[in-house]
């Protein structure tokens, strides 16, 4: 389970154009416990720092949780885009992208 978050964290590390120390930073984490996740090597890691790493990249503690299927940088900020909308927007837009899905 780790070694998958470890890959979320980097994924999205990546995708937002941040070092290892930058991400460490925003985190209040250090550079060396940021590359430890990353490669998989960390056995256990209190939930509040992971919830602080994913605040740092724009995640829920959840997402990192999710199918891994759905944990690339793109389908988490879609996720967590139709979370923050009304039900009613949610639901319209989810409509549109199953038609467009069709074309």
């Amino acid at each position: 389970m780790l070694e998958e978050i470890g890959k979320t964290i980097r994924k999205r590390r990546k995708a937002l154009n941040l070092t290892i120390e930058q991400l460490a930073e925003k985190s209040g984490s250090s550079p060396s416990l940021i590359s430890i996740i990353e490669r998989g090597k960390l056995d256990n890691i209190k939930m509040q720092k992971l919830n602080d790493i994913a605040q740092a990249l724009g995640l829920q503690l959840g997402d990192f949780f999710l199918n891994k299927n759905l944990q690339d940088p793109d389908t988490l900020e879609l996720i967590n885009y139709l979370s923050s909308i009304s039900e009613d927007k949610r639901r319209e837009l989810s409509k549109l992208i199953m038609r467009i899905k069709d074309l």
